[in-house]
């Protein structure tokens, strides 16, 4: 989560928003969580998978990256740090795709 802030803090300002997603977590330990690790991007809570089923997460953690026009343009699965040169450099070109 720490590299998922990082990731929020460099795109400050720019059309792009990160947002967690808690699936089946009780609000005060998703809240815990949040400003225990200072957290300021939002978390939501998925308590009946809803919202998971209809991105097709079969697994946790998984991050799914969309686009402007709502399109899902990547997926992965488990754990890696978010803040790489690599994965600006994706967003980069996402945020700038006519």
């Amino acid at each position: 989560m720490p590299s998922l802030e990082r990731l929020h803090q460099n795109f400050k300002g720019e059309p792009f928003v990160l947002i967690g997603i808690d699936i089946s977590e009780e609000r005060e330990t998703v809240l815990n969580y949040a400003q225990r690790n200072s957290l300021t991007f939002t978390n939501l809570l998925d308590k009946d998978g809803g919202v998971s089923t209809a991105f097709g997460v079969r697994s946790t953690p998984s991050k799914v990256l969309i686009d402007k026009e709502g399109n899902l343009v990547g997926m992965s699965l488990g754990y890696r740090e978010w803040d790489t040169e690599e994965i600006k450099s994706l967003i980069r070109m996402i945020l700038n795709k006519k």
